[in-house]
């Protein structure tokens, strides 16, 4: 069709000559495309993502309630610190260190499958590649740090982790592996020692020797063979385990002033203002009272300083105040420390006496058959050390949960862990090959119209006319021989 002049307007005629006249052309192009596209779309490997969820619980505890009444309007800043700071925590090269580690432990633990190996290798492509090689390590663990997303959901407390390969059981197994050793790194570095780690050895000291008593115990069974008690032998006993008892009722005694020693002491070596008396302070009524005065007269003190200076009367009356409070207190606790030190000394010497008397006791019984007092001692002993343990393991909750009263703590828990995936993330292939179908279509018309615009031949008599401003009085049709 030869080029319309300027202002000439093309008709539905004009394009519809056109469409008709390249449709093999629009058609092909068309085809060639939606194919290319197809064939790309469904030769490429799908990739598949899974996501955790971590909830982000800040937490407040009563004494700081009590201290700071305003503290519950500052949660939405500190939250989305908080949240911040457990970001960066996730994507820590020490979180990513212990990921790639616990994978490769997996992998050597694992009897190798065809889905296995297919997962690992997808792991040594994704993770930079295998080795025990320490840049080997690195490069999987800069891998990893490009490919773990982790993200705050809006408008909530959540952290979601994703992340994605072409295998979906190394996507949920990675992203699984990375919040586990999050939670687990995280608790390693906000846990501090204290009461909680001694109990923890020595709940461990207790268990290991407990159990070594308990595996005597079966292997003598086994090796010797037990006669029957006479009267005598139960009664030397009998008195005997009621002084074993009663001597570690002592010592858990002992142990229970210790510790309520311990922590008198550490309220006195610290600054009073902060503080809520432990419970064993507090069952002291009047030390009870002169800290809950003391705590009062702070409270004042900070109303006043919001209305008056440091130099007003008041003020400097009320510090007064507060100085004398303190004195009184501290002056109560020593006496409190005082008594506690003279029962503890009694306690030890109450030991020495029972530990002398059980001595005394033993002396007695070893004219007894040698395999009966062998169990009999080791029968105590094993009933001994489970009180122990069990007042360790009491002793270390109560440990545990004074600290966490005590202090600003943010929880941190796996509220939906990586399950799974259905369906890849990519390529999308219904919308990929719909973009393919309009990418023809688009370029199959376009080059059409191209086509037609830069031909310039004669077509029809209109053209004719047009063009050469001749009339046309006939046309004879291009005939096709067959």
């Amino acid at each position: 069709m030869a080029e319309k002049t300027p202002g000439e307007i093309v008709s539905v005629r004009d394009i519809l000559f056109v469409v008709f006249k390249r449709q093999k052309m629009i058609i092909f192009v068309l085809v060639a495309t939606v194919a290319t596209v197809t064939i790309g779309v469904f030769l490429t490997k799908p990739v598949y993502e899974a996501s955790a969820k971590v909830l982000i619980n800040r937490g407040v505890s009563e004494s700081e309630l009590k201290m700071a009444p305003w503290l519950p309007s500052l949660r939405a800043l500190e939250l989305e610190e908080a949240i911040n700071s457990e970001i960066e925590l996730i994507t820590s090269r020490a979180v990513l260190e212990a990921v790639v580690d616990r994978l490769d432990q997996k992998a050597l633990t694992q009897e190798p499958s065809a889905s296995q190996e297919t997962s690992q290798d997808s792991t040594s492509r994704v993770e930079g590649g295998e080795g025990d090689t320490e840049k080997s390590r690195l490069r999987k663990i800069m891998a990893l740090r490009r490919s773990v997303i982790a993200e705050p959901v809006k408008r909530s407390d959540v952290i979601q982790i994703r992340y994605r390969s072409q295998d979906p059981q190394q996507a949920i197994e990675v992203t699984n592996t990375v919040a586990e050793a999050y939670i687990d790194y995280r608790a390693m570095i906000y846990r501090t020692r204290g009461a909680v780690d001694f109990f923890d050895e020595q709940i461990e000291l207790a268990k290991r020797n407990l159990d070594e008593l308990e595996s005597a115990l079966r292997n003598y069974r086994q090796q010797e063979a037990v006669l029957s008690y006479d009267e005598q032998s139960k009664m030397l006993l009998r008195k005997l385990n009621e002084f074993e008892t009663s001597l570690t009722e002592v010592r858990k005694d002992i142990i229970s002033k210790e510790t309520k020693l311990s922590k008198i002491r550490d309220f006195m070596s610290s600054p009073l203002q902060p503080l809520i008396p432990s419970l064993e302070m507090r069952e002291e009524k009047i030390i009870s009272e002169l800290h809950d005065r003391f705590i009062d007269l702070r409270l004042r003190l900070n109303e006043l300083l919001t209305k008056y200076t440091e130099d007003h009367r008041e003020v400097l009356q009320l510090r007064r105040e507060i100085a004398l409070g303190e004195a009184d207190l501290r002056i109560e606790v020593e006496k409190v420390i005082e008594l506690e030190e003279s029962s503890l000394e009694a306690l030890r010497a109450e030991e020495d006496a029972l530990r002398t008397t059980v001595t005394m006791l033993y002396k007695q019984v070893r004219a007894l058959p040698e395999k009966e007092l062998t169990i009999e001692q080791l029968q105590r002993a094993i009933e001994n050390h489970k009180e122990v343990y069990s007042m360790l393991m009491l002793k270390r909750e109560e440990a545990r949960i004074s600290e966490a009263s005590d202090r600003r703590i943010v929880n941190v828990s796996v509220i939906s862990p990586a399950t799974l995936p259905l369906k890849p993330v990519k390529p999308q292939r219904k919308l990929l090959i719909f973009s393919g179908f309009l990418i023809g279509l688009v370029g199959g018309f376009g080059l059409a119209f191209a086509l037609e615009y830069l031909d310039h031949s004669l077509r029809t008599s209109e053209d004719v006319e047009h063009y050469l401003g001749l009339p046309v009085l006939a046309s004879i049709p291009d005939m096709k021989q067959d």
